[in-house]
Parts: C-alpha cells; structure tokens; sequence
C-alpha cells in the first residue's frame, strides 16, 4: 500500500521499530482524508510482519491487516455519531486475551474524538496500564475533543496537507490533484470515483446559485437542509469548494477574509453536529447571511 506524503512521521515510526522501543500508544491528528489511518495500518503491518523487510506487503500477516481480517488487530468505528461504551468495552476484552499469532496486539481507532465521556473513561486504564507487546493508534481530525487524561498518555503525531507534486506524482492526473488541496484520500476519490467529482462540482453550481439569489430563497434552502440526514456530508462538500475557491483567490492575490468567516463557520457545524444536538437549521442560516 503506497503512503503518499508523510516521510517524517513514517522515518519516525521506522525508527521506533528499528530500535525496539515501540511506544504502547499514539494519536494520529489531523485533516480528512489526509493520511492518518493508511499512516497506521503501515505501521500496524510493519511490527507484525513476518519477513526481514518490513512491511513486505507480501506475507498473510501484511495480507490480514490490509483487508482487515487479522485476528489481532481491532479496528473500531463510530457506531452512527459515537463510539459507544460497549464498543470500548469488546476491545478492552479481546486486548487482555492472549494474541493468536501477531508479535504485537494492535488497536485502531478511527474518528476517536467520537467516543463519548464514558468510553473515554473506560480507554484510560488500557492506556495506563497497557497489556504487553500491544500498540493502541487513536486517529482524529479533532483532537481537542479528547480528554487530556488520555492525549497526555499518548505520543501525538500530527499530519498535515500533502504537497501537490507528491500527490500529482501517484495519481498522475492534475486535476484530482488540484482538486484536493493536499488530501492523497480526496485525490484517489476524485480518481477511482468519477461520480464523487461530478457530485462536487454540482455543489459548487449549487453554492454559485445561492450566493446570487435572495435572502429568503437561502433561509428556505437552509430549512430544507437542516432536515436532510447527510447534511454533515453536504457540508464537507461545501467546505472542499470554499477552500477551493480561497486558493484561486490566494493566487489571484485577493482578499479573502469573508470566505475564511464562511469556512469558520462551516466547519464549526461540522465539527458540533457530530458531538451535540445545535440548532442546524440556525446555523445554516449563519452561513447563508455571509454568503
């Protein structure tokens, strides 16, 4: 599996293994799509790996963990907006058992900022007292939501966006590209998904519209929206356009004060949405004043 980008943190990783001082716990952070989990699940295959040059990608261990059928490695996801109590539970259970097959027990956790209180709680003594030879990645683009209880007993790596010339460099297509503003994930579904490109520039039609028509014509859109169960996903595409639109604007040299107000206050719905009951159609209308 090609990890594009992220050279530090993978020499980082490299070098905890090479050493055999394997830390029992690290919070992967940052943007959507960027990285973090392909980042883990290469380091998951690299401790485990049965072969000398690790990860060989080869071997049934590498085989297991990229199809996410290893007996040892726990993957947990959100189950509808949260990781429940119960979930954490199951793992803190199968953690404590003795391993299969693997040299190292691994725990992924991806979007762990949607564990509730409870399940955080409960995570902290796997995370004090760890069971032997068991690695624990948290992954989240939002890692402020976590408890410092818990971000203090973890090594922090942070990713950031990828440069244009590395992504360009494996897809080979410049407008997925361009089109990712620095997210490998964005561009490989720009690639492989024609349909999620053209689903975007539809919104951007969209958000084009909503910006000429009036006042009451957007509160009308807003209400509508607010009621849609994939809003946080036409939000992310709202989002993925403003950024778009604040780098053409950044090249051009242009002010773009008002779209960062805008982008503000869509990721702040985002970001709410998926932990608290706000007011969605309110919100909305925030974005549609400054639109």
């Amino acid at each position: 599996m090609k990890i594009i980008g992220h050279k530090k943190q993978q020499k980082a990783l490299s070098t905890f293994f090479e050493k055999k001082k394997i830390p029992h716990a690290f919070l992967f952070s940052g943007p959507r799509k960027v990285g973090k989990k392909t980042v883990a699940l290469w380091f998951l295959r690299m401790i485990n790996c049965n072969e000398k040059n690790a990860p060989c990608e080869k071997c049934r261990s590498c085989y297991e963990i990229k199809e996410g059928i290893h007996p040892d490695i726990i993957n947990v996801y959100a189950d509808e907006k949260e990781i429940q109590l119960n979930q954490v539970e199951q793992l803190i259970e199968k953690v404590s058992m003795r391993g299969f097959k693997s040299f190292y027990k691994g725990v992924l956790i991806d979007d762990a900022h949607l564990m509730n209180t409870q399940s955080q709680n409960a995570i902290l003594k796997t995370l004090e007292e760890p069971s032997e030879n068991t690695v624990l990645i948290l992954v989240t683009e939002y890692p402020n939501m976590l408890l410092s209880t818990i971000t203090s007993r973890v090594l922090q790596m942070k990713f950031s966006s990828v440069s244009e010339k590395e992504i360009m460099e494996f897809t080979g297509d410049a407008t997925s590209t361009s089109l990712s503003l620095g997210k490998p994930g964005k561009a490989l579904d720009y690639l492989n998904f024609p349909e999620i490109r053209e689903k975007e520039e539809k919104t951007r039609e969209e958000m084009s519209r909503l910006a000429r028509e009036d006042l009451s014509y957007r509160f009308a859109v807003a209400k509508n929206l607010s009621k849609e169960k994939n809003m946080e996903e036409i939000i992310r595409s709202w989002i993925a356009c403003t950024r778009e639109e604040m780098r053409k604007k950044m090249k051009r040299k242009e002010k773009t004060d008002s779209l960062r107000k805008i982008l503000k206050e869509m990721e702040e719905i985002v970001f709410l949405s998926s932990k608290t009951n706000i007011n969605k159609q309110l919100a909305l209308e925030k974005i549609m004043i400054k639109l």
